[in-house]
This record gives structure tokens, sequence and C-alpha cells, in this order.
């Protein structure tokens, strides 16, 4: 029985809500249709092959995140780059227990909450119709979609930064502490993202100081800008005093500022791609590899060990040399990349984004272009937001905040690289200006004048012809790396023949690769095309003789040719041509692998063992030496030394299901039963139809006199898997011949 007040109390609360619902409905809106657009995108690429295997930028944070998860939380050395999206990445896969799809569908919520901070821009600086365009503009811009699903910064980052932004605008003329110390937070959580935006808070904290002009005194009017910074600091001063501790060196948020500066300003950079004179940078240098290569180019050029403090200010030392010493150069290289900035081409720098319309019927029909009329979106967007420029030409101090952030973010793309990834963070302030321009146009077209109108039309027309054509290297596509990528996805999961076919592909459009020769020869050589394998890694050695991992698996091939020693005299040049500065341990592990499996085949036993002592005193924390060794010496009666090594490999990575299977196999021979019939069973676990693990139970249990029905069961059951496994089927006719 309801009482009257509760009679009162729910209709009240029903309105509430309905109020609440009717008040921000374009808002919810706007968010929603955001979400779901990803959603549907995200849905439509994971029926791809290469969803699930992360690659270049997106595979170094999904690792780093696992390592935060899994390995060392803090980390070892000073940050290379801004830690904070690797850390929200790892709570994402965290929540999802390591899914890829539903990480990214957690993340794409991030992209609803930037779309709700442009919303709210747009409806502060303009009017609510305003906000609704631009909201729903943001919610279909292709770019951003792209980003925003990849395990990249600009999905934290945007949100972070509309969300500052947004409080910075609506919250101009506040005078709370505290309001001043969030925004400042907000922004520092920014730049824990991506610490160039550093340099916008300090111009914004000049616009705020400037515009109270009319306060009573100076320090009243520094009073602001000054817990705005405070707010910054205190979100930075956290991975500073994280950096001092472990390093030793003063480091603001990460050291990958100087040789992103270089990379960005010598004799060699294009403005688009990572190019220096000192490193061969190439599809065969991984992320984790980058740092290693660039400090010890580093070193050598200086003589010396240096810090990370030091390697970043060795590089900023060399970029800034470049631009004094070569201004006509620098101004070239400036004006060159400040094309790329305006261009409608998206000069996509992990994955071709043109080339993702052909997973998504979707993103087929939110990005495209016609032959160098229209790159759709940008090459529509930066017009009309000319256009919304002009047309609220008298709102300049209104909308200042908006210009100064331009003002102060361009120089950060333009001196380091173009891409639309970098120049990502313009594109929700540009949509706020597009749509406010096409909404005052509409809405007040016919109080204008013909000469207006004139003015108008020629800005946008002009800007469209000239930021729709392509310049210098720009417009073409990457054929080669997108197959080439294709092909390391279908290798690292063992499908070699999908392989092979993006190899050749990548092949036909840039033959002068030894890394991908390398590639696909292997491929060729696993699907036992070794004549194919060949003529390949020869090919690979022409271009690049001195590319060790040529000689590695060349000297593989050679030995599956019956050449031992022709196969151990490759190899060993492997070692040879190995830089072993640069090269990573498990690199140098492999070789070793390979010379140990060689001299086995060979009889020289005790050059293979010691070849394995050596592979782990390379990498003491890899565990595929210390597996393959165990199954080495399994083979030679070495029992007790397999029980050591496994036992040691499982502390760095999971046993596989045939490392329990040789475990056990080990314990069956030694008649050790109960303990190989476990391991059997853990063997079993991972996989459900290795034929030969039932197998070896139901041996155990016949040699151990255990009854009848056990021994049948488990040689019955590999039997169903394998009705022709003769091992199964002799002991299951020598226990029926003896009536067991």
């Amino acid at each position: 029985m309801t009482s009257p007040e509760d009679n009162n109390t729910n209709p009240t609360r029903l309105d509430t809500i309905k109020q609440f619902l009717n008040r921000h409905r374009w808002l919810l809106i706007v968010a929603l249709v955001t979400l779901a657009i990803r959603a549907c995108y995200l849905y439509e690429l994971s029926f791809h092959f290469g969803f699930r295997v992360p690659m270049v930028d997106e595979k170094w944070h999904w690792e780093w995140a696992n390592n935060i998860l899994n390995g060392s939380f803090w980390g070892e050395g000073a940050y290379f780059r801004a830690p904070l999206y690797p850390y929200l990445l790892a709570l994402l896969a965290w929540i999802t227990n390591g899914s890829i799809l539903f990480s990214k569908l957690l993340q794409s919520v991030l992209a609803s909450g930037t779309a709700i901070f442009v919303y709210l821009m747009a409806n502060k600086l303009f009017n609510r119709t305003t906000a609704i365009v631009a909201g729903l503009a943001y919610a279909c811009y292709a770019t951003l979609i792209f980003y925003e699903t990849m395990f990249l910064i600009p999905a934290l980052f945007l949100f972070l930064l509309t969300w500052g932004m947004y409080r910075l605008i609506s919250r101009a003329e506040s005078t709370s502490v505290r309001t001043w110390l969030v925004t400042g937070l907000i922004f520092g959580l920014a730049a824990i993202a991506r610490p160039n935006v550093l340099l916008v808070v300090l111009l914004l904290m000049i616009w705020q100081f400037l515009r109270s002009s009319n306060a009573s005194s100076i320090m009243t009017r520094l009073k602001f800008p000054v817990v705005l910074m405070v707010g910054v600091l205190m979100a930075v001063a956290p991975v500073t005093v994280r950096n001092a501790i472990v390093t030793g060196d003063f480091m603001l948020i990460s050291s990958q500022g100087g040789i992103n500066l270089h990379l960005g300003n010598n004799a060699y950079a294009d403005g688009l791609t990572m190019i220096m004179p000192e490193v061969e940078l190439d599809e065969s240098v991984s992320w984790r590899q980058f740092g290693v290569v660039t400090r010890v180019a580093a070193e050598r050029e200086a003589g010396r060990e240096m810090s990370e403090a030091e390697l970043s200010a060795f590089w900023t030392k060399k970029a800034v040399n470049f631009i004094v010493s070569n201004p006509g150069k620098f101004a070239s290289l400036v004006w060159k990349k400040s094309v790329y900035l305006v261009s409608g081409f998206e000069n996509s720098d992990n994955t071709d984004i043109y080339y993702q319309r052909t997973k998504s019927r979707l993103f087929s029909f939110l990005l495209w272009n016609l032959d160098e009329w229209l790159y759709f979106p940008f090459g529509l967007l930066l017009p009309l937001a000319l256009v919304g420029i002009y047309v609220h030409r008298d709102r300049r101090r209104d909308l200042a905040p908006l210009y100064l952030f331009a003002l102060a973010y361009i120089p950060t793309i333009v001196l380091f690289l173009v891409t639309a990834r970098h120049r990502l963070p313009l594109v929700p302030f540009l949509i706020i200006l597009a749509a406010a321009g096409v909404v005052k146009l509409v809405q007040a077209r016919r109080g204008r004048s013909g000469r207006e109108w004139i003015t108008i039309g020629l800005v946008f027309v002009v800007s469209v012809v000239v930021l729709n054509r392509t310049y210098y290297d720009l417009g073409s596509d990457n054929m080669f790396q997108i197959h080439f990528n294709n092909g390391l996805r279908y290798e690292s999961t063992g499908d070699y023949v999908s392989a092979e076919k993006e190899y050749l592909l990548a092949d036909q459009n840039y033959p002068f690769s030894a890394t991908l020769l390398n590639n696909l020869a292997y491929s060729q050589f696993m699907l036992g095309k070794n004549e194919e394998a060949d003529q390949n890694y020869r090919r690979g050695l022409q271009i690049d003789p001195a590319y060790a991992p040529l000689y590695s698996n060349l000297g593989l091939l050679v030995a599956d040719k019956g050449e031992p020693d022709s196969a151990l005299y490759l190899l060993r040049t492997a070692l040879n041509k190995h830089d072993t500065a640069v090269t990573t341990p498990n690199d140098l592990v492999q070789v070793w692998l390979n010379i140990a499996d060689v001299q086995e085949d060979l009889g020289e036993l005790d050059s293979a063992a010691a070849a394995y002592h050596t592979a782990m005193t390379i990498a003491p924390e890899y565990a595929k030496p210390y597996k393959q060794g165990a199954a080495f010496f399994a083979r030679y009666g070495g029992h007790h030394i397999m029980d050591s090594l496994y036992k040691v490999g499982r502390h760095f990575e999971d046993l596989t299901a045939i490392d329990y299977f040789n475990w056990g196999l080990s314990f069956i021979q030694r008649k050790r039963y109960t303990d190989g019939i476990s391991k059997m069973m853990m063997a079993l676990k991972e996989n459900q139809n290795m034929h030969q693990a039932w197998y070896c139970i139901g041996l155990a249990y016949y040699e151990a006199r255990e009854p009848r029905d056990s021994v049948y069961q488990f040689l019955d059951r590999c039997l169903e898997i394998d009705s022709s496994f003769q091992q199964a089927l002799v002991l299951k006719a020598l226990l029926e011949e003896r009536g067991y």
C-alpha cells in the first residue's frame, strides 16, 4: 500500500527525467550517434583478419598496456612517449579481459564525450542549431572515426583537449580558484597524453591575463593564469618525479621530443615520414628498436654514453643546428609541410586510410576523393571553416580561444611531421567554425548584399580548388606498406599461404626491400617452396649484403637441403653481421638456436648444448631457448636438465601444449607415471585434439597396471581423433591379445 507522499513523488521524478531528456535530447543524440557509428564501423572491421593483429604504433601501445598489466607497472627508464594513453589502454584491456574489439568499443565512449564537448562549445559560442550541426558532423567525420577506433593517442587526447577548451570558454569570467585549478588539471592530463599542448596552455594563459585588463592590479590579473598553470603542473608532476626517480635526470614528461624535432628537421627530412641520415629507418625497425637504434647512433657520434635527458638534448641540438645553418632549406621545408597541413588529402601513417574503405561499407560513404576535385571530408571542411571565419569576422574577440589554439598548435605540427593524425586536433575546432558559417548563411541568406555573396563564394571556391590538389609527394597510396603489413599479420598467426600472397603483392609495388624479401622467402620456406625461397633470399642479399636475418634464414634453408656445413657458415656470418649494439637479444638468440639445430643434425651434441647455453645467457628472461633446450636434452636422456629448464622457462612465458607433452613424455620414460599423466592432462587442456597425449596417458596407465577401463578409455579417445594412429592400434591389439 502506497502513501500519498509516494503518489506525489513518482510523477515528480518522472517529470524530472522527462525534462532532463527534453532539455538535453540533442546532446544525447549527438553522443549516441557518435558511439553508434563507431560501433558499426568496428563491427564491420572485426570480420577482417588484420583487426585482431595490431601493427606499428597500435602494436606498441597494446604491448605497452599488457606490460603494465603483466610486467612492470612503472616501466623502465624515462618514458619515451607520453604515458597516459598506454595506462588508459591497460585499464581497458583489464576490464575487457584483453579483448581488442571490446577495448576499442569502450575507447569509443571517449569519442562520444568529445562530441559532447564540441556540441557544448558550439552552443556556448553560437547557438543550439550550430551545436547540433557541429556535433553530428563530429560524429560522422571519417578521419576521427578512423583514429578514435585505433589504439592511438588521439582518442584520449581529443577528449581531454575539448574538455579543457570547453571549460576555458564557458567559464572565462569565473573568479573561482577551483574552476581554474580543475581546468589546469585537465590540460595537464592532456599534456601527459601529448606534451605539445603545453604551448597552447602558455598562449591561453597570456590571453586570460590580457583579457582581464580592467582588473585592479597586475597581481589580480595574474591570479587565474597562475592557478591554471598550477593545475597543469599538479597533473604533470607525478610523471616528472617518476622519471627523476628512475633515471636520476629531469625529464618533464617524455624523451621523444628531441628525436621528433630532428626527424622533422634534417637534411633528408620530407615532412611526411620518419627520415634521418644517422639511422636507416625502414619497415624492419619496430618502435621497440627505434629507441635503441637512435640511442646507439647518438652515442657513437658523441663518443660516450648518454642519459635520457642528454639524448633528447643531443637530437634537439642537431635539429637546431640544421635550422640555423640551412635557413633556406628550413624555410622550404616549412612551406612544404604547411602545404601538407592544409591539403585535403589525408596522409595517414599507420594504416592507409583510403585502403580502409575496402573493409567498411560505412566508412566508404564517409571518406572518398574525386580525382583531385574534392578530398572528402577535410577538403570540404577547411574551405567551410574559412567561410565561417569570414562571416563571423565581427566576433573575433569571442572566438579568440579557437584562433589562439590554432595559432599555438599549428607550429607544433609543422615543426615535426605533418600527417592526418598530427593535424587531427585542429578538426573539432574547424568543425565548429564550419558549422557556424553554414548555419549563419542559411539563416540569414536574404540579408546579405550581392557583393558579400560573391566574396563568400570566392573564399569557398578558391579554397576548394587550391586545397584539393596534390602537391609534392602528397596524394599517392602506399600499397607496398599495406601488403607488407598484411603479410606480417598473416605470418604472425602461421598462415604462410596468405602471408606469401601479401608479400608477393608488396614485392610487385616495391621490389627493393631486403626486409620484405626475407619475410617472403621465409614464408615460402615454411610452405616447402625451397627454390623460390632460395631465390628471394639471394635477391635480398644483393639489395642489402649486410642484412643479418637473410643469412640466418638462408642458413636454415641450406640445412634443410642437407648441407649443414654451409648452413653453419651462413649462421655464423649472420652473427658477425648483426650489430650487437642495436640488435635485440631475442634476434641473436634465434641465430644461436638455429646453430644448435644444425649442430644436432651433425651429431655435435656438445656444441649444440653450448649453443643453447649461449642463447640462454644472451636473453636470460626469454622463454624460447629454455623450452627448446629442454626438448633437446630430453632427446638425449638429460631429463633432470629438462625439468629445470622447463621450470625456469615457464616463469617467463606460459608453456604450450607441445611443451607439456614433451615434459610429460619424459616423466613417463622415467616411469614417473603420475607426473607424466599430470603433464599430459595439461597438454590436453591447451589442445584437446592432441591424440598423441591421449595415447601416452593410456600407455602410462597400462605400464602402471591400472584397471583395463582406464587404459581403453584413453586409447579409444586417441583413435576417435586419429583412427590410423599406429602406436595406439598396436597397443590396443596387444592388450586384446593378452586379455588385458
